[in-house]
């Protein structure tokens, strides 16, 4: 349970409340930081047996620092998830209640464990993982935007629909090379790269349709050289049908294997934590782990 996310006080509280009333073994480990986060999963491990399951609290990013954390230390057992963040795109894409009890029963409905694929994404510098996306330009620039813990809480899923204007306004236009199948692809004038195995991002924004971590395929979005004429077309595709994917300034492609160049710093986003780098030569693939979806 990740103590910072933003819902995590009222979260809490319910499982404190619930949790007695229901016929099962467990323990409450709540984490203030991402180091203490990897002491706790460092000495669980010792005791932990294969039949237990590992049920993350929190928000996209708290699970995706655990999922860090729990591949770090070499765990195997199922991981489950109950929501407490702000955008919950996990949760809505595998239709997991945001209500605590409703959650905590779906939990226990499940009867088999599931293998669902995580982004994995290597460069010369680090190594990134992502439960739901990772991207580029506007969207980590919106993310950087509203990373403080005010603004997230004002504004909550809401709050990347709402910076898309800013991010828009204030994102320089960048080169990005992808190769896709061994097909090599140049944009000169892009704002946005998105690389995805989920559909949502930014708390509910379908920009991945056909995105699903149920297979090994990852789909990259990238917007190039859009202009505000062109922004609202393609929201308003996105917002009503989802079809701003035939715009023709959105271009789309899928892959077991995406490899990507960005030679200039940008602000870059994984399940909404922002980090940065001077550049980016990224190979994106996916890995399975166990879920108890």
């Amino acid at each position: 349970m990740n103590k910072q996310s933003r819902n995590i006080g009222k979260v809490l509280k319910k499982l404190e409340d619930l949790l007695p009333s229901y016929a099962i073994n467990y323990d409450l480990l709540i984490s203030e930081n991402i180091s203490q986060l990897d002491q706790l999963l460092f000495q669980l491990k010792k005791d932990i047996q294969p039949q237990d399951l590992l049920i993350v609290v929190g928000g996209d990013g708290s699970l995706n620092q655990f999922i860090t954390s729990y591949i770090r230390n070499d765990f195997k057992n199922a991981i489950g998830y109950i929501p407490a963040g702000s955008g919950n795109d996990f949760a809505r894409t595998h239709h997991i209640p945001t209500d605590t009890k409703k959650a905590i029963d779906y939990l226990l409905s499940i009867k088999n464990q599931q293998n669902l694929s995580i982004i994995t994404a290597n460069d010369n510098q680090q190594k990134h993982l992502a439960i739901n996306s990772i991207g580029f330009g506007i969207d980590g620039l919106i993310t950087h935007f509203v990373e403080s813990k005010k603004e997230k809480e004002k504004m909550g899923s809401r709050s990347y629909l709402l910076g898309i204007f800013k991010g828009f306004v204030n994102q320089e236009k960048f080169s990005l090379r992808i190769k896709v199948d061994n097909q090599s692809y140049e944009f000169k004038k892009v704002q946005l790269a998105v690389i995805a195995n989920n559909p949502y991002f930014g708390g509910g924004i379908k920009i991945a349709p056909h995105s699903s971590n149920k297979d090994k395929l990852l789909e990259v979005v990238i917007a190039n050289d859009v202009s505000f004429k062109n922004l609202f077309s393609i929201l308003a595709k996105l917002l009503i049908n989802q079809s701003h994917l035939s715009h023709p300034k959105i271009h789309s492609y899928q892959s077991e294997e995406i490899y990507l160049e960005i030679e200039s710093n940008q602000y870059a986003q994984k399940d909404g934590e922002v980090f940065q780098q001077d550049s980016y030569h990224i190979c994106f693939s996916t890995l399975e782990l166990p879920f108890w979806l």
